[in-house]
């Protein structure tokens, strides 16, 4: 299925682009704050970002209707930069774990969901591994296709083990 997150217009100005979907309002929770970094991560692979730079604007956009509480707006800031400094890194993990896959053989927004729980698993040291495994698999079951949130779970569980990560 198509997922809730949409094309995004070009509007040349990317500080003044807006997205071309109604996301439902953000609960005000590490939750929100994950779907927020999503949607930025999201935007900037849409869109042919280059660097941090592009998915903060899009992240600043994003996070002035979201309603988020500061504390949860600057975990989302977090996750952001941590998966955009660490994406080649999070991308050899996924393709080791993926036996066979590569990232291009992938759903762009699957790629964009392992990287974030990765983020969270290997530089986020309050959340536990299950905990960020458990979130990516329901943001896969809501911005994915049908069956993403078995092969998220998967590549997680197969990553994290390999890592010896606690679980």
């Amino acid at each position: 299925g198509r997922s809730r997150v949409s094309d995004v217009r070009s509007l040349g100005d990317q500080s003044e682009w807006e997205p071309d979907w109604t996301e439902p309002e953000l609960p005000n929770s590490r939750h929100g704050a994950r779907c927020l970094a999503l949607q930025a991560l999201y935007w900037g692979a849409s869109s042919g970002a280059n660097g941090l730079g592009d998915v903060t604007a899009a992240l600043d956009s994003l996070d002035r209707r979201s309603g988020l509480e500061p504390e949860y707006s600057a975990f989302a800031a977090q996750l952001v930069v941590v998966v955009v400094d660490h994406a080649a890194e999070f991308s050899q993990l996924i393709e080791k774990a993926a036996h066979n896959w590569s990232l291009a053989r992938m759903a762009r927004m699957d790629v964009l969901i392992l990287r974030l729980a990765l983020a969270e698993i290997l530089h986020v040291a309050d959340v536990p591994t299950r905990v960020s495994i458990d979130e990516a698999v329901e943001l896969a079951k809501v911005y994915s296709g049908e069956t993403s949130y078995a092969f998220v779970n998967g590549i997680l569980d197969a990553v994290a083990s390999g890592l010896g990560v606690d679980m």
